[in-house]
């Protein structure tokens, strides 16, 4: 995804991603990745991405993100709503510009740190307030969106004053970054499941019911373990019996989740069982996914039946944003997700991601002024990554079959109509013999004329020549009579 040498999205095997017209290798070569080798591809990516973002040069802009944030959440929580929105809407859509703009190298270095030796008359005190400088020109941009904002819907907007409805707009864009946050974390889990795979044979198609039982067995055994600890940690213990009758709920529900899962995603799984690496990537997606919805089901359960502290819920979060956020740039730079536009790219990656890192904190933050409670904004988040599992989970599997028999099948065509190096390398030899036979009596044909231009005959050589029998010449002429016919 990310090359630091300068290249953008080296999944493709090439430069520029595309193949020379007459280079046969290179057509071979664009149809070699298959989905599954983009999820393998896509596994390590992330951790470039990761370290482009976590960058000293940059490390100011999330510095500011989160104390802007809770600023403007306290805001909300105050009774500013508007105001707070208004807040989160224009640095979203500062950053926003900034990264569209960043294409410019003078913008480049207005944004980031330079790699420059830090000067040791400066103090680390005034080092740290000079390294915020680079937030000037997002903040700026900021300012020219506010201006903008007020402009059309401000009291004397264009537009009229429509300062309170940007809460509600803001907040229903929620069920949005809900679901970005589920599909992020699913391209993440499928590219783990991608990882390490076996050779790709056919096998016999079914044993579906001993992994699915070891799944089941799994994911009671974790969350029952996980739902015990979070009591200890809240200061209850309860009886094993008492434990079972009182999460109850929790364990029916866990089950019918994971019986729907298992039931929508069965005709994939069974064709899937057909061939060793469909089979263990599919074992392995609905696993690591049971596991992470059982996860967001088991957060839902925690804040209505245990009740956890306000701090880790904040920090919960603060965790959950981020890791959107990280989901979010990373799918929009992956080869999957990315576009002709290509508006995303290692230049702007952090710029962008911070725009949507505002924008989804300020839909937590107008969702928790209208839900009263931080609680019910985070249960109804989970909910709907669960849902965006539950519909992810077949056509995950159904996507990276049908991707990688499609791929096979144009590698199959392409090696059929392009000749491989080893078959040109046989054929060369066969040539150069048939080349040869057919010089040969070339050779003999031109040493023959080589031969008859050595010893010439001249023409009409061995012919009698003698002089030219005149007729009538035994026939003598009487000069006198000569007798004219009429």
């Amino acid at each position: 995804m990310f090359d630091f040498a300068g290249e953008e999205y080296p999944q493709n095997g090439s430069r520029s991603g595309f193949a020379m017209e007459g280079d046969e290798s290179a057509a071979v070569e664009a149809t070699e990745g298959t989905p599954l080798d983009e999820l393998k591809a896509e596994e390590s990516s992330l951790w470039s991405l990761l370290r482009l973002l976590l960058s000293g040069k940059t490390l100011p802009h999330l510095v500011l993100i989160v104390g802007l944030s809770l600023l403007l959440q306290m805001m909300a929580v105050a009774g500013s709503e508007s105001m707070s929105a208004l807040g989160f809407i224009s640095l979203s859509g500062g950053y926003l510009l900034t990264g569209l703009l960043s294409g410019s190298g003078r913008i480049q270095r207005w944004i980031q740190l330079p790699e420059a030796a830090e000067s040791p008359e400066q103090g680390r005190l005034k080092r740290l307030v000079f390294s915020f400088r680079i937030c000037l020109f997002p903040l700026i941009m900021a300012a020219v969106v506010l201006v903008a904002l007020l402009a059309l819907v401000g009291e004397q907007g264009a537009l009229g004053d429509l300062t309170g409805l940007l809460p509600m707009v803001l907040s229903s864009c929620f069920v949005v970054w809900a679901i970005v946050q589920g599909r992020g974390f699913g391209r993440w889990l499928a590219s783990l499941a991608a990882s390490k795979l076996p050779e790709a044979q056919d096998r016999a198609e079914g044993g579906l019911r001993r992994h699915s039982v070891l799944s089941y067995v799994l994911l009671m055994a974790l969350a029952g373990g996980l739902i015990a600890a979070f009591e200890w940690m809240a200061g209850t213990s309860l009886a094993p019996a008492q434990f079972f009758v009182d999460h109850a709920i929790f364990f029916v529900a866990l089950t019918a989740v994971f019986v729907l899962a298992w039931r929508r995603s069965f005709p994939a799984r069974l064709q899937a069982s057909s061939r060793s690496d469909f089979h263990s990537f599919s074992n392995r997606w609905m696993l690591l996914s049971q596991l992470l919805i059982a996860w967001h089901l088991l957060t839902v359960w925690r804040h209505w039946a245990i009740t956890p502290s306000d701090g880790l819920l904040m920090l919960e979060e603060f965790l959950l944003m981020m890791f959107t956020v990280l989901m979010a740039i990373w799918g929009l730079t992956s080869r999957s997700y990315r576009s002709t536009l290509k508006l995303v790219n290692a230049n702007n990656a952090l710029p962008v991601g911070l725009a949507f890192g505002y924008a989804y904190a300020g839909s937590v933050a107008m969702l928790t002024t209208v839900l009263n409670d931080v609680r019910n904004v985070m249960m109804a988040g989970h909910i709907v990554v669960v849902l965006t599992f539950l519909w992810m989970q077949p056509r995950v599997l159904a996507a990276t079959m049908g991707g990688v028999k499609a791929t096979e099948r144009i590698q199959q065509v392409v090696e059929d109509a392009v000749p491989t190096v080893e078959e040109q390398q046989a054929s060369a030899p066969q040539t150069d013999q048939v080349s040869q036979s057919d010089e040969s009596p070339r050779e003999e044909n031109v040493e023959d004329v080589q031969e008859g231009e050595a010893t010439p005959q001249s023409i009409g050589e061995g012919v009698s020549w003698s002089e030219p029998e005149v007729l009538a010449s035994d026939v003598s002429w009487d000069d006198d009579e000569i007798e004219l016919l009429d």
